[in-house]
């Protein structure tokens, strides 16, 4: 991903991050500095590979249970069963052996995904991931290896060097992306992964907002916490400029200009400052009635 610094003239020095914010983004960055054995990633072939492993399982899962990002936990474990089903088959596949890098990365990212949730799922009592106990360091057999979320975000999922992995993983938080009701494919993957920052980006809740009466652009805590990935992706799965983004936020704006709704590229104009919004971990869920 080229980086561009054009765009925004102005540079506005963000202030560095309390104690809560920093609390927040431990869950998230201490999986950056988890390296296993090196990955073996192949090349980029347009998802030929595509089809070699069929998720339906899980996609069924997430046709049926999530809706705009929210999803129905409580009917979801009437059918535990079924996820699990597909949890063991994912352990079956090596995808090291894969033929297209698209297909290795969505296999990962459906774990991921597919773990978080599980986890929810019996852990009933939480209302957060993070109050589910070991629930990013339990490891869990996927394609022939034992991984824990923060293995697999850290030294699996950053090993393909595409920043997008950030927002394409949900750990079951109302802050991070919506989690897409269907199954990540290789077949489609580069389209996938630009919905998803699109579409985290759309979302002034959590992803970006423009306030013209101070003239801040706030972004999701997820662009300061992997600036580095954004702006260095060759150096991942690196440490290199990890957190990046609360020094030079504006080259992390830059980047992602892109794919930003059309009225927050025109404030750019207006030079706004930048600064990240709070984390909101709690369960992305159906509200109580």
């Amino acid at each position: 991903m080229e980086e561009h610094t054009h765009h925004i003239a102005r540079q506005h020095s963000a202030p560095a991050p309390g104690l809560q914010r920093l609390a927040e983004a431990s869950v998230w960055l201490s999986s950056a500095a988890l390296r296993r054995r090196p990955l073996r990633v192949a090349p980029l072939r347009q998802g030929v590979g595509a089809g070699r492993v069929q998720h339906g399982e899980w996609q069924a899962l997430l046709l049926r249970f999530v809706r705009d990002g929210v999803v129905d936990y409580v009917t979801l474990r009437r059918v535990r069963r079924l996820l699990e089903a597909y949890l063991e088959r994912l352990a079956e596949h090596d995808p090291e052996r894969f033929a297209d890098a698209d297909d290795q990365l969505a296999f990962y990212l459906n774990a991921y995904n597919a773990i978080a949730v599980y986890q929810i799922v019996i852990h009933p009592g939480a209302r957060s991931l993070r109050e589910v106990p070991g629930a990013f360091t339990r490891s869990f057999a996927v394609g022939r290896r034992n991984l824990s979320l923060h293995a697999l975000h850290g030294g699996v999922l950053r090993a393909f060097g595409d920043p997008r992995v950030h927002v394409a993983i949900v750990p079951a938080a109302r802050g991070a992306a919506p989690l897409q009701a269907q199954a990540f494919t290789g077949a489609s993957l580069q389209a996938e992964l630009d919905a998803a920052l699109r579409r985290l980006l759309a979302d002034p809740r959590r992803g970006a907002r423009y306030d013209a009466a101070r003239n801040t652009l706030w972004l999701s805590p997820i662009f300061g916490w992997f600036a580095g990935d954004f702006l260095y992706p060759q150096a991942m799965p690196g440490l290199r400029g990890l957190l990046a983004g609360w020094r030079h936020p504006q080259r992390v704006v830059s980047v992602l200009q892109p794919y930003l709704p059309p009225e927050i590229i025109a404030a750019l104009a207006q030079h706004p400052t930048v600064r990240f919004l709070a984390f909101d971990w709690s369960l992305n869920d159906r509200p109580a009635h």
